[in-house]
């Protein structure tokens, strides 16, 4: 089932049979391939191998055109229906006739055996199991099949995205009783007419092809070989993939080039980027209310993916910070494409869909010290550098505790690494927030937490001089820049009355907030392990073992609705503020800056990824588009250590 799900077209050389036993499985899976067709029959391990071959010989019986009696039974009652009883019996009385006289002249098949490696007929009561361990042929009508236990073999051949010119694609193999490495991935084309799908030029080999840009309208395939088969043998399994179609350039090409190219020595290129993860794209809202412009063709991961592979390519960041990652496409594309070149991870939410943010750090740019990944409900209930944010919050909302917090899914990432060329620590941060316009107020609760975090890691890396670590602080924040979170991340501090504040009694929980639809197919946000959250901490109240905290009295709260926040690593930088980026995000209804880079410490900015016109977005109706993979625009900086 999972190569013809996988669309893999499985090739045999002939007449063969087959034997599939996993230790401690009570049934044995025989296939075999006889005359052009393939039988399977699944048997239990302790049955008589007499019971076995009396199927196979009605299942070749019916593949002949030999009916057996409880078949000739039911051919007479039909004809009986359709010819009257009278002619029927008449009828079958003639054909017994004849039937009686061919037999005095044709001898019948002898009956299917199992043999041994003499050629020695193994006894009917042997069991399955035992039996089809020390066969070697199966004999049907004279003909002896090979027979072989447990064959290396293709379970599952996949290719992930459109054929698209000038684009990625991964493919990924899985096997059984063999591994991976035994065979050869081979990315044909078809050069000449008449040819099939199994012969043309090569392309390219193994997990990865960069589709050439000739190739439009063009035929492309992918071969499996036993390693070292030579082209002109039968191959392993062949996986059609289709004509390779054309990306339109425009402004993404000339935005990557003004760009340039990574500088390496002291300047870090620094990549964040939201790349919409499939199961958002694949809900009515956003199909009818926030993409209405893009044909479902290309809102298609299909489509997408290879665009995705192509833009984090020609960026080559040093540190890529991405949010919406899911796990299929961090395991099916994201590794192929970097896993040799970059230290890797990904942080689920603790939600129904396995997205969540993503890290990749250059392995010869940098040496990773310190890894952190959590769970804002967990930070927050937990921290004891917020117990008094904790008391006066669930003081001033009631509800919140137990009826909000337990439902945030954000996770954070925080990294300490070794700058190799300069000798300099870096403090690196990931995150999405929480994306309701009406939860401000969460959202600055979610930034306080993510900053301590930095704040302590920072601390935890100070040199042996004093001197902190810089910091380099990304995310999908879902903030503008007039937000109380990017106050608090670039001015310090917000006051307990802060507008975003007042909020909370606006915002109320309803059950997708979070989990909008994810499809939970392979291709989409369900594919993968358990979505329990980076850390795997208990996500309900009472479950950590800490005390809820004590209400504050009326008499000691802040003014306002809210808190008032102090941010411990001082005033970030942005990295576009000599620049200014008029978007990141442009849907059907809104636009807006939500994508950041951040710095604090001993870094310069040299130049930014510059942004996108209005006019250059508005003829495609927004993002994403048939030339931009994404809801978002992906930003970048070259920071320079001083």
């Amino acid at each position: 089932r999972a190569l013809r799900a996988a669309g893999m077209e499985v090739i045999h050389s002939g007449c063969e049979a087959t034997v599939r036993h996993v230790d401690g499985d009570p049934n044995v899976a025989v296939q075999v391939f006889w005359r052009g067709n393939e039988l399977n029959l699944l048997r239990p391990r302790e049955e008589p191998i007499s019971r076995f071959l009396q199927r196979l010989e009605l299942s070749c019986n019916k593949l002949t055109g030999r009916q057996g009696g409880n078949a000739k039974k039911r051919a007479k009652k039909e004809k009986r229906k359709s010819i009257g009883a009278e002619a029927a019996a008449a009828a079958t009385a003639a054909e017994e006739a004849c039937a009686e006289e061919a037999a005095g002249h044709t001898a019948q098949p002898p009956p299917p055996r199992l043999l041994d490696a003499g050629g020695e007929r193994l006894p009917e009561e042997t069991t399955m199991l035992e039996a089809l361990k020390t066969a070697r042929h199966v004999e049907i009508e004279g003909e002896r099949l090979p027979l072989v236990l447990n064959p290396p073999s293709i379970t599952k051949l996949e290719a992930f995205g459109k054929p698209l010119a000038g684009c990625p694609l991964t493919a990924t193999m899985r096997c059984e009783f063999c591994k991976p490495e035994d065979f050869d991935l081979r990315w044909l084309r078809q050069v000449a007419a008449g040819q099939t799908a199994a012969e043309g030029e090569v392309m390219g080999s193994g997990r990865i092809l960069w589709v050439p840009e000739d190739m439009v309208g063009q035929t492309l395939s992918l071969r499996v070989d036993t390693r070292g088969a030579a082209l002109s043998g039968r191959p392993r399994g062949l996986l059609r993939l289709g004509n390779v179609e054309q990306v339109p350039q425009g402004w993404p090409e000339r935005r990557v080039a003004s760009f340039g190219s990574r500088q390496g020595g002291n300047v870090v290129r620094v990549v964040c980027y939201n790349i919409l993860a499939v199961c958002y794209a694949r809900t009515q809202t956003a199909v009818k209310d926030m993409y209405p412009y893009c044909p479902p063709q290309v809102l298609d991961m299909a489509y997408r993916q290879p665009l995705l592979g192509r833009e984090l390519t020609r960026l080559d960041g040093d540190i890529m910070l991405l949010q919406e990652v899911a796990y299929a496409f961090f395991h099916k594309c994201l590794i192929p494409l970097f896993g040799d070149r970059y230290h890797m991870r990904i942080s689920l939410k603790a939600s129904k869909v396995s997205e969540g943010c993503a890290m990749l750090v250059r392995r010869d740019a940098f040496e990773v010290l310190a890894e952190e990944e959590a769970l804002f409900k967990n930070v927050f209930r937990n921290s004891p550098a917020h117990r008094a944010l904790l008391r006066e919050v669930c003081s001033k909302w009631p509800d919140f505790l137990a009826t909000i917090l337990p439902k945030m899914t954000t996770v954070f990432q925080v990294s300490a690494v070794r700058h190799i060329a300069s000798g300099k620590v870096l403090v690196l941060a990931n995150t999405h927030l929480f994306f309701h316009p009406k939860a401000r107020h969460l959202r600055l609760l979610q930034i306080t937490c993510l900053i301590q975090l930095v704040h302590e890691m920072r601390e935890r890396h100070r040199g042996a001089d004093g001197e902190l670590p810089s910091v380099v602080f990304c995310g999908d924040l879902n903030c503008g820049p007039t937000s109380g979170v990017v106050e608090l991340l670039t001015k310090g501090e917000v006051k307990s009355d802060h507008p975003d504040w007042e909020f909370c009694s606006q915002f109320a929980w309803r059950e997708d907030e979070e989990v909008l639809d994810a499809a939970g197919d392979e291709e989409g946000c369900g594919d993968g392990e358990a979505a329990a959250g980076g850390d795997g901490a208990a996500t309900a109240d009472g479950e950590s073992g800490v005390a809820l905290p004590k209400p504050l009295p009326e008499t000691q709260w802040q003014p306002g609705r809210g808190v008032a926040l102090r941010n411990p690593v001082g005033c970030l930088s942005d990295a576009y503020a000599g620049t200014g980026l008029a978007f990141t995000n442009y849907i059907h209804g809104f636009s807006g800056t939500l994508d950041w880079i951040l710095m604090a410490g001993a870094l310069k900015v040299v130049r930014t990824l510059p942004g996108v016109s209005e006019e250059e977005l508005r003829p495609l109706g927004g993002l994403p588009n048939e030339l931009h993979p994404s809801d978002h625009l992906s930003v970048a900086a070259d920071l320079e250590i001083t």
